[in-house]
């Protein structure tokens, strides 16, 4: 089991009950209702049918209601605290911490909030009281060693401070994480070469903090004086992450003779960046509700922290709570790293909340801002093609290609995808160039040859080209149904109907949903005298719907049998 597994698994149990009673009403929700019947809080169950359609900001202005009508009643409590945080309603949450507190039904969760609180004030010994609140159980046996280094630090007490911290270490578990968060202490207190220690070590562990550890060691680098040094280590990590736009900045601060500035500045700012670190790690496995409320407490510690705004977004935006997503994006300052995708990320949620146009014209601004970066020519394309706008699809390509200063061999999808594009806009010369240039980059890519030898058997030309190309795709990808259709389909329009009848069973079986695929392999039936099978398979095909255009067709094939090809 890997460390990023167990640090998610500790989560979800440790903060499972209070966040899962949000979320899994849906399967336990009598039970809630029937604690709450004939009372009159619809707008409580307004707001767990709001929670479990991830509407968050829905979800809390109602639990806000029902605490209104009922402030005692603890189930609405807790369910408001976790709302409240994710939502960042930071001083209704503190209000019901403290009403849950003061009732003695509090948990670790709303006391590492009572915590920060103090933290925040900073009052460190009332920080340190409640710091001893908190459990051990699980990550907050993570947690709390390190926040109460970080007190100690506040108070000036740094020899205590390193002790706590040397006593963390001597545990083996979830090493990376702490030898990150040592690394940032040791270069916070001034122990550079501490520091310079524990950031090697913690990059020898590839794991979900690997790029911001070398952020945060070439920050160190730098201003030690060690340009070169820092140089190379981001571009061993920019190999790695050639669109990290974090760590290009840097590189280009570097080499434009910008002053590093650590992200650290101050205890607050550390304990903001345990809560990001714990919210990287347990996106790694898609558990976004617990990275959700990690984040925002990482925002209260930390006023502009754009890097915890954007990961939030993209978490709200995977929870398809597209207004909570935009209003994160729209927090990141336009002279940060991460603003351009920010930008990039609300004009594809645009399109995803049906607003095509919004969508173009937030794409096409963000070109005009940001004119080097051809990204938004890509993803312009892309998002006309989705909508079936393929001459505006096959513009846009076109500038991304014309953009190129060198044709590279990973550019063979642009081609290909443009080449797409020509072939719904009926323009096959165009497209049948660009399928060829995508080949000639990158020759066997079976999802080329796939589109371009099914186009060919599909209008009849080159048809034993066609074959060999089908056929070595089918080599490359053996188990792919629509490759393996493809094959089947030249071999039926070629007129070995025994073989397409083999593969197109095989597709079948490999893409059971595909209205196509079945459509095909009923007129291989029909072919071969399966004429049974053969209408079994075209109704079945149409009841996966397909095109609107081939309905009537299908039917008469249904009716009246399938002339020979």
């Amino acid at each position: 089991m890997t460390y990023k597994t167990q640090f998610s698994k500790i989560v979800i149990a440790v903060l499972g009950l209070c966040l899962s009673s949000v979320m899994a009403v849906a399967s336990n929700g009598v039970k809630d209702v029937k604690q709450i019947q004939d009372q009159p809080y619809g707008e409580y169950l307004a707001g767990l049918h709001a929670a479990i359609n991830n509407d968050v900001s829905a979800a809390a202005d109602f639990h806000a209601q029902a605490l209104a009508l009922d402030p005692e009643n603890s189930m609405i409590l807790r369910k408001s605290f976790i709302l409240f945080v994710i939502d960042g309603r930071y001083e209704q949450a503190l209000k019901v911490a403290h009403k849950l507190d003061d009732l003695n039904i509090s948990d670790s969760m709303v006391q590492m909030f009572l915590f920060l609180e103090k933290m925040k004030a900073k009052d460190y010994e009332a920080s340190l009281t409640r710091l001893d609140n908190i459990g051990s159980a699980g990550v907050y046996g993570l947690f709390k060693p390190l926040f109460k280094s970080w007190v100690l630090v506040a108070q000036g007490k740094t020899e205590q401070a390193e002790a706590n911290m040397a006593k963390l270490l001597e545990n083996r578990s979830f090493m990376d994480f702490k030898q990150f968060h040592a690394a940032l202490f040791y270069d916070y207190i001034g122990k550079t070469q501490l520091a310079e220690q524990m950031y090697a070590k913690s990059l020898l562990d590839v794991g979900a903090m690997t790029l911001r550890t070398a952020e945060a060691y070439g920050i160190l680098l730098r201003r030690l004086g060690r340009d070169k040094d820092a140089h190379q280590l981001y571009i061993n990590y920019l190999e790695k992450a050639p669109d990290n736009a974090i760590l290009k900045r840097a590189l280009k601060d570097m080499e434009d003779g910008g002053r590093a500035k650590s992200y650290i500045l101050s205890e607050h700012d550390a304990i903001a960046e345990i809560f990001y670190t714990a919210a990287n790690f347990l996106i790694q496995d898609n558990i976004r509700r617990p990275a959700a409320a990690y984040l925002r407490f990482a925002g209260y510690m930390k006023k502009e922290f754009y890097n915890a705004d954007y990961l939030l977004g993209q978490i709200f935006e995977a929870d398809k709570y597209y207004d909570g997503a935009l209003k994160q994006f729209s927090r990141i300052d336009r002279n940060y790293p991460l603003y351009f995708k920010a930008q990039l990320q609300t004009a594809w949620i645009f399109e995803k909340m049906g607003k095509l146009d919004e969508s173009i014209t937030a794409m096409e601004k963000l070109s005009r801002d940001f004119p080097e970066n051809r990204e938004v020519l890509a993803a312009l394309g892309d998002v006309n093609r989705m909508n079936s706008r393929f001459e505006e699809a096959g513009i846009a390509y076109s500038k991304y290609i014309n953009s190129l200063s060198e044709i590279k061999t990973k550019d063979w999808s642009i081609f290909y995808t443009r080449g797409i594009v020509y072939e719904q806009a009926k323009k096959w010369k165009l497209a049948e160039a660009d399928f060829l240039k995508a080949l000639e980059l990158r020759p066997d890519q079976p999802q080329v040859l796939n589109y371009l030898a099914y186009s060919w058997v599909d209008k009849g030309i080159n048809i034993d080209k066609a074959r060999k190309m089908l056929e070595r795709a089918v080599e490359l990808r053996p188990y792919d149904g629509y490759i393996i259709d493809s094959l089947g389909w030249a071999l039926y329009r070629i007129g070995d109907m025994p073989k397409a009848v083999e593969y197109l069973e095989k597709a079948v079986l490999l893409q059971t949903d595909d209205w196509a695929i079945n459509d095909h392999l009923g007129d291989a039936y029909w072919a071969v005298g399966r004429k049974y099978e053969a209408r079994f398979q075209w109704r079945h095909a149409l009841s996966l719907k397909p095109d609107e255009k081939l309905i009537a067709e299908i039917e008469t094939k249904i009716r009246d049998g399938k002339k020979k090809p």
